[in-house]
């Protein structure tokens, strides 16, 4: 069981669950193939030793670079987003949705190409979360914004008036 399903409240689901990028897990699957092909190279030369050392630095390598997708997981609820990492030491951010004012999104030019990116929340009266680099990061913006949608039409009560919103400047009726 993962800690987002372990924290969710009574009424709260899950709308969004973000991924890392493919050129993070396809980095991480290169450097190990290409450290057990130098690795089984040097094993004809009598070199067995080095070989063997190559293919462990090339595990090690990629358990570092996967260790931050292992360990990490972001989701967006009805009601808050949730942002966990580490495996040893579980350090969390949950942020309410209703505190949200401001989500910003940033991707240079290689993060237009292969579709990643990072979001950052800025809350009122509460630390600002800057995501990791996201796959699609619009979806994890679009999701928030869905979310809060959806908590604003849920806070208006059925018989009660709600005060319409017009997107153009107010005139007077005559």
């Amino acid at each position: 069981m993962t800690y987002i399903e372990q924290s969710l409240g009574a009424n709260e689901t899950v709308h969004y669950t973000a991924k890392f990028p493919t050129v993070r897990y396809l980095s991480a699957w290169l450097v190990l193939g290409i450290g057990i092909a130098a690795g089984l190279l040097c094993v004809p030369y009598d070199a067995s030793v080095i070989g063997l050392s190559i293919i462990l630095c090339a595990v090690a390598a990629f358990c570092l670079i996967m260790y931050r997708p292992w360990t990490t997981e972001i989701a967006v609820t009805n009601l808050r987003l949730i942002y966990k990492r580490g495996f040893f030491q579980r350090r969390t951010n949950d942020l309410q949705l209703r505190a949200i004012e401001e989500v910003q999104l940033r991707q240079n030019f290689w993060g237009r190409i292969f579709n990643y990116g990072n979001v950052e929340f800025h809350g009122t009266g509460v630390d600002d979360i800057r995501l990791p680099p996201l796959s699609d990061p619009i979806a994890v913006q679009r999701a928030v914004q869905e979310a809060l949608g959806a908590n604003q039409d849920a806070a208006v009560l059925p018989g009660q008036l709600s005060m319409p919103t017009s997107s153009g400047p107010l005139r007077a009726q005559l």
